[in-house]
């Protein structure tokens, strides 16, 4: 399931929340982040939330 998305960089990239309902506490147990780039397209493979914006600071400092 999908959580929440966070905004991230200065083009337009979106970090988003990916895990399961915990159904004592019916919150979202976050497992891992995905990417999106600015385009709605996501990255290949799973990120914790700091490697996603060091994945995002790379991209952008290369102009992608």
């Amino acid at each position: 399931m999908i959580g929440n998305g966070f905004p991230y960089g200065r083009t337009g990239y979106v970090i988003l929340e990916e895990g399961e309902i915990n159904p004592s506490t019916l919150q979202l147990d976050v497992r891992h982040y995905l990417v999106v780039r600015p385009n709605g397209e996501q990255v290949s493979g799973s990120f914790s939330f700091p490697e996603a914006q060091q994945f995002i600071r790379e991209e952008e400092s290369k102009g992608k």
